[in-house]
């Protein structure tokens, strides 16, 4: 029998779709010129910073001890070499948005989700942004834009921020896992007895686990390495000609060692995550040896990584924040 899948938005069930009306298409477009104006802002920001940093210069009078003027010196490179990729940055965001919001211009379709409060999943900087309101219960009903995932309104009340819902496409437990699911037996273990199984992984749940396996290649991974290799540029060139501060050389070594400590986080879940692809099984646990053993009262986790796969039958909320998107709806 070939698994179920299911849609997800920000955690919750895709249960049905509507169309935008004329107005919600205005306020799109509305968005829309706002969000373009605050780009072109930010990018004058970041050519006023170069401007006024060029004429702090000029017009400030020479410093009268060396060191002084090399700490000036540091300031002003330091305020343009961060300040303006900063501007830059931000209005490429903005443009970025600006685009989404064009194409979504396209598509006036609106996804309905529906679920508990409790299985909403977002990143919790976007949990802060959402509209709360005292009358707000335990369940919660999301609109989101289907071409942009756009957050449009929660429980009725549109939302102001822009949040993304996170997009997901996950795979229903086979009927193998609930049959294996009653089958949990007491095991020995060092941390004392468990009531344990396993069962293999169906073919549909073996690829999306791949889906999530990190790229080691990504521009992220290059970087890191880019950034080691002027460090080690930095480290050589001082210890050939150490006669001056090496300021600059710190700031690299701290930004790259920073660097680092996530690559071999990265590493690590790699590796542990590949051993799990080619186990291909899940152990199954189940916390309390009073319940009825079923696949409502156990949960399913990869054995290296540690990760749980499903809670109570239903997709781990990892899952469905980051599970491979699946075709729109």
């Amino acid at each position: 029998m070939t698994d179920a899948t299911h849609d997800w938005r920000a955690g919750l069930r895709v249960t049905r779709s509507r169309a935008l009306s004329a107005t919600e298409l205005g306020t799109i477009a509305q968005r829309r010129r706002r969000t373009r104006a605050t780009a072109v802002a930010w990018l004058l920001g970041s050519l006023a910073t170069v401007v006024l940093c060029v004429a702090g210069i000029v017009a400030a009078p020479e410093p009268p001890e060396p060191t002084l003027a090399t700490a000036l010196a540091i300031v002003v490179v330091m305020v343009v070499a961060l300040g303006t990729p900063l501007c830059f940055a931000v209005a490429n965001d903005h443009f970025k948005r600006a685009g989404v919001l064009k194409r979504q211009l396209g598509d006036a379709t609106v996804l309905v989700c529906e679920g508990r409060l409790a299985d909403l999943v977002v990143r919790p900087a976007d949990r802060k942004k959402l509209p709360r309101h005292p009358e707000d219960g335990l369940n919660v009903v999301l609109e989101v834009l289907s071409q942009s995932s756009l957050l449009w309104s929660i429980n009725g009340r549109a939302a102001e921020s822009w949040i993304i819902a996170p997009r997901g496409h996950t795979v229903e437990p086979p009927d193998q896992a609930r049959l294996a699911a009653r089958y949990v037996r007491p095991v020995q273990t060092e941390q004392g007895t468990l009531r344990l199984h396993q069962r293999r992984l169906s073919a549909e749940e073996g690829s999306e686990l791949r889906g999530y396996l990190p790229r080691l290649r990504s521009p992220r991974v290059m970087f890191a390495l880019g950034l080691n290799l002027i460090a080690v540029s930095h480290v050589i060139g001082y210890v050939r000609n150490p006669a001056e501060p090496p300021w600059l050389g710190i700031l690299v070594v701290t930004a790259v060692g920073w660097c680092d400590v996530q690559l071999v986080r990265l590493v690590k879940v790699w590796w542990r995550m590949s051993r799990d692809i080619r186990d291909e099984s899940v152990v199954i646990y189940q916390s309390d040896p009073a319940a009825e053993a079923s696949m409502e009262t156990v949960t399913e986790f990869l054995p290296h990584s540690g990760m749980a796969w499903t809670i109570a039958g239903r997709a781990a909320p990892w899952r469905r924040l980051y599970a491979p998107a699946g075709p729109s709806r």
